[in-house]
């Protein structure tokens, strides 16, 4: 009896050993916490650096929301798929596929003696593919198939059709009729008096001497460079 007890006492004393240096060897389990802080602390602990995409760089974009002036009025959102990364240092800082969220600034209709249509939108975030969502100031630099679409782009980024208003055709097609019309419209006549003007030069209202501009109208999938006015940092893994 008292071997088969102190073989008991042995071999307690062994687990005990051995239990203990397996929690000196084995890290402790961090267990999230309900709110979701372990998991954050968990995911700092990821090595990452920055990169910093310069200002003046231009991105190229598909549009992935068709705009036109006829349709769309200001505050409308706009949104584009960025289809070549971004490179700064060898390293990719703006993947393909992020996505630029915009929206119209200002908007101006058509009008008259082919006033040109006028538009201009800004991109203000852009979303990487990993979910990182970053502030930006971006505007249209340049459309592919400009000249096709009938469109203009300054500086500051605003989108105008283009202007095919020719003097020489109004003269000739309303004769001097028409030409003491045109003069009454310099001079600031009232479109009544300027109408009944061009119906005694044989002209059947003022839409036909003097008609509309062209529209803006940029369709889905249409290419364009957008030029980031400021510097974009943003996280990359290592």
């Amino acid at each position: 009896m008292k071997i088969n007890r102190l073989f008991s006492a042995i071999v307690v004393i062994v687990s005990l050993v051995a239990a203990t240096r397996a929690q000196e060897v084995l890290p402790p389990l961090e267990l999230p916490h309900r709110d979701g802080q372990g998991l954050a602390r968990i995911e700092s602990t990821k090595q990452s650096e920055t990169l910093t995409v310069p200002s003046e760089t231009q991105v190229s974009v598909e549009m992935l929301s068709g705009i036109h002036t006829k349709i769309n009025r200001a505050e409308d959102l706009v949104t584009a798929r960025l289809v070549q990364p971004v490179y700064v240092n060898g390293r990719v800082a703006l993947p393909s596929g992020s996505i630029l969220d915009g929206h119209i600034m200002t908007i101006q209709n058509a009008g008259f003696v082919h006033r040109p249509a006028k538009l201009r939108l800004r991109f203000d975030k852009i979303v990487l593919p990993d979910g990182q969502a970053e502030s930006i100031a971006g505007v249209i630099a340049r459309l592919d198939k400009s000249q096709k679409l009938d469109l203009r782009i300054d500086a500051e980024g605003y989108l105008a059709s283009g202007r095919t208003l020719s003097w020489k055709a109004l003269l000739g097609g309303a004769g001097i009729g028409g030409f003491g019309a045109i003069r009454a419209l310099a001079s600031g006549v009232t479109t009544a008096s300027m109408s009944l003007s061009l119906v005694g030069a044989g002209v059947i209202g003022y839409e036909i001497l003097l008609p509309k501009g062209h529209e803006v109208n940029v369709p889905p999938e249409t290419h364009c460079l957008v030029r980031l006015n400021y510097p974009l940092t943003v996280k990359v893994p290592w």
